[in-house]
């Protein structure tokens, strides 16, 4: 049995941050980086590009931290029981070392589903964190490993995952599709073909829904009234806004806060982790 001890999805951090250990953490942290940022590996700061992996021993020296507004990451704190701790093993990555997977964008979406596991009431809630945490280790061997046969494909993946990033970390900006494929020199047709192939999604798609995180992460975490969170999340209008909302998210978002925002919640808080 793997144990997570914590875990989090798209934890932002409204003013620059610096998070040291001294002597660690007594469990494993995987960190999936999202923003620029640094870290200080054996005594060395390096900086760390978006779409970044580090996984950490217990009981490491751990420092990192971002000198700007906005640092974004997902994070699992975990240990195996004394069964599954040679196994386990064998499928962490190269610990202290910035990875960079090659899907990063599935392996965040895999810890987006454990948090919801984590801090849900399932009965068979520990039994399934077992399972889907195996799950994400499997797949982040395959990402490390993973590299398209078509190298004439390949070599555009980073661009697309960095442009992707871009785009999840400023939702509202005036993103147009015929500008991304232009800012990589492809044509639109070549460059919505590719997208979809890299993230099985199309690329507008790909803006809605992550407008509708933005949106959906303050609905439940403060009080801005729904004409402000629109225009927050880059929409001309409330009106389309909670069209759209309704339309991908299957309910309103007054409905949608009502349903999902803990009890005397006012503001979203990073987490020191």
């Amino acid at each position: 049995m793997i144990y997570v001890n914590n875990c989090g999805h798209d934890s932002h951090h409204p003013k620059p941050c610096n998070i040291e250990h001294k002597q660690g953490v007594p469990d494993y942290l995987i960190l999936l980086i999202k923003q620029e940022s640094w870290i200080y590996l054996n005594g060395e700061k390096h900086t760390v590009a978006p779409n970044s992996l580090i996984c950490f021993p217990p009981n490491t020296y751990i420092h990192y931290g971002c000198d700007m507004i906005g640092y974004n990451d997902d994070w699992i704190h975990f240990l195996p029981d004394e069964q599954e701790s040679s196994s386990v093993r064998d499928l962490l990555p190269p610990l202290c070392q910035i990875l960079q997977p090659y899907n990063f964008h599935r392996l965040s979406e895999y810890v987006r589903m454990l948090s919801d596991i984590f801090h849900g009431h399932s009965c068979h809630r520990e039994k399934s964190i077992d399972a889907f945490l195996h799950i994400f280790l499997y797949a982040l061997q395959d990402e490390l490993a993973t590299a398209f046969g078509d190298s004439s494909v390949q070599k555009y993946y980073p661009a697309f995952s960095g442009l992707r990033t871009q785009v999840y970390n400023n939702p509202a900006n005036n993103w147009s599709v015929p500008a991304l494929a232009d800012s990589l020199a492809l044509s639109l047709s070549y460059f919505q073909h590719l997208y979809k192939q890299f993230f099985d999604c199309s690329c507008q798609q790909d803006i809605i829904n992550a407008r509708l995180e933005l949106a959906k992460f303050y609905l439940t975490g403060s009080n801005m009234n729904i004409r402000s969170l629109s225009d927050f999340c880059g929409y001309d209008n409330e009106l389309h806004f909670m069209r759209q909302f309704k339309k991908f998210v299957g309910m309103t978002p007054t409905e949608y806060r009502r349903k999902h925002a803990p009890i005397g919640t006012h503001a979203k808080s990073p987490v020191a982790h």
